[in-house]
């Protein structure tokens, strides 16, 4: 038998580096997020159409009209809510899964949710009364509703360096088309707005743009969906590596043997 004595000595490990991991997203539950509160969004506009379908024309009046049958009021702003919680709960998602950085994200969808309950707040004037403040407020929450949506979704696309689907540029040319049409429309309605005149088929127009808003929505959420991170924080932990090149998991790399000082194996007797 061989007695191979060998010095145990090593080598300090460097102390791990710590990386900031984003959490993993389920694949498909932001899709499922959006169908499930816009079609509650969608139940008290319905609402609002049938009590008011006597007083308010869907092809040319605004669906703000509907403030003035009683209970169109409450209705607006049930509808408002669960879409301005639906874009708190997305940003929720965009920054778990890793697709939104820095404050700006954060900042565009509180204008989106807060634009919304200020639209419900803010009555619009009846016909053929002039202008007030409240009316005000209201039209240009409502347009900064759809203006803000298209800057979303250009960060979003923007911070995906390598997408695994055509989502992204799906998504980014979406956001062109939709800011050219909302340029398009605010640049006709609101000078009319405010003269106290309109578009003839602004209600039309306006159903259309809120179509055209979840449609986004789901788009957006898609995105979310199909780039976000999807490996667990202790994957990443094992993997990843700090600036120097060094592995970021906890166990101590093994040092160097020193066999300069080792003994020549001898046979025990």
């Amino acid at each position: 038998m061989f007695a191979l004595l060998v010095d145990h000595r090593t080598t300090a490990a460097e102390p791990a580096v710590e990386l900031p991991l984003p959490i993993p997203v389920r694949p498909g539950r932001c899709i499922r997020l959006v169908g499930l509160l816009s079609s509650a969004a969608l139940i008290p506009m319905i609402i609002a159409h049938v009590i008011g379908a006597r007083v308010v024309n869907p092809l040319t009046d605004p669906i703000s009209w509907y403030a003035f049958v009683p209970g169109g009021a409450a209705m607006i702003m049930a509808g408002g809510s669960l879409l301005a919680l639906l874009g708190a709960l997305i940003t929720i998602r965009m920054y778990r899964g890793g697709l939104a950085r820095g404050p700006w994200p954060a900042i565009a969808m509180a204008i989106f949710s807060l634009a919304l309950i200020m639209v419900g707040l803010c009555r619009t004037g009846r016909p053929d009364t002039a202008t007030t403040i409240g009316s005000t407020i209201h039209r240009i929450c409502a347009g900064t509703a759809f203006a803000v949506l298209p800057v979303v979704g250009l960060m979003v696309s923007r911070s995906i360096t390598e997408p695994r689907t055509r989502l992204p540029r799906r998504l980014r040319q979406s956001a062109y088309g939709l800011a050219a049409l909302v340029g398009i429309f605010l640049s006709i309605h609101l000078p009319l707005a405010f003269a106290g005149s309109g578009i003839a088929a602004f209600g039309f127009l306006e159903r259309a743009g809120f179509v055209i808003m979840i449609g986004y929505l789901f788009l957006l959420a898609a995105v979310i969906d199909r780039e976000a991170v999807r490996t667990t924080p202790a994957a990443l932990r094992s993997t990843a590596r700090d600036p120097r090149g060094a592995r970021t998991d906890r166990r101590p790399a093994p040092g160097p043997v020193d066999t300069s000082r080792s003994p020549v194996p001898t046979a025990s007797r």
